[in-house]
């Protein structure tokens, strides 16, 4: 295993993008999860909670926990498959954001978690122009 990084830029302020990664109601937005499911507990040995619809129809829990939560600048959560990821926002700009995710994965698994990423900061990118 080793850290694999992934960084992109998100145009909008970092305590912007901290609300959205951070509030049910967005959560919902770009996880993307059935509404009025989502219920975060974010701090520190907090947790977060969420059903999924997959495309046949089938509703899927998810669950994870936040590690650590550095208001706006990291949180280190784990994804389904007990998988932990670390989020680092830093100003890029007065309207942009620098987000950078980290994970410990295998060599074999860093495409398919790059693409994993940027699928998720393309939903992220929707609910921020929303």
């Amino acid at each position: 295993m080793n850290e694999f990084t992934v960084t992109r830029t998100l145009t909008a302020p970092r305590e912007r993008v901290w609300q959205v990664l951070t509030r049910a109601e967005y959560f919902e937005g770009w996880l993307p999860a059935k509404a009025g499911t989502a219920v975060l507990d974010v701090r520190t040995g907090g947790s977060w909670r969420a059903t999924v619809v997959s495309s046949a129809g089938d509703e899927i829990p998810l669950t994870g926990r936040y590690d650590e939560v550095a208001e706006p600048d990291r949180l280190v959560m784990t994804v389904p498959g007990d998988a932990v990821t670390t989020i680092t926002l830093a100003a890029a700009s007065t309207d942009s954001t620098e987000i950078t995710y980290s994970f410990d994965v295998e060599q074999s698994m860093h495409a398919a978690v790059e693409a994993s990423v940027d699928e998720v900061l393309a939903r992220v990118a929707k609910v921020l122009a929303g």
